[in-house]
């Protein structure tokens, strides 16, 4: 092992090579910022869109305690819950085919 030997001696490296290592880490820090990008804004696409989702079904669930009738009351309740579920279902869903896409899942 080079560390534990003390008569081994590691020769410098060329020039060039020391370059090389550093473009290639910097090219590999770049790559990784942009897919640490692409996967926040992923992220912050998918959490919108299930508040989208979430809020709709709020409104449509208000609208079903702001009725007086009972029968319509139930009927909005439902929409609300198939809004909201339907929705936030659907968002996981398309966000992990994106996923699938970029690549993140092989």
């Amino acid at each position: 092992m080079p560390g534990t030997d003390p008569h081994f001696v590691r020769a410098p490296r060329p020039a060039w090579v020391e370059a090389e290592y550093q473009r290639i880490g910097k090219e590999r820090a770049r790559a990784c910022r942009e897919a640490d990008r692409a996967h926040r804004w992923a992220f912050i696409r998918t959490l919108a869109e299930i508040a989208g989702w979430s809020l709709a079904g709020l409104i449509l669930a208000a609208l079903a305690f702001h009725t007086t009738d009972p029968e319509i009351g139930m009927i909005y309740l439902d929409a609300a819950m198939c809004v909201t579920w339907g929705g936030v279902m659907t968002s996981l869903a398309l966000a992990y085919r994106r996923g699938q896409e970029r690549g993140d899942w092989q």
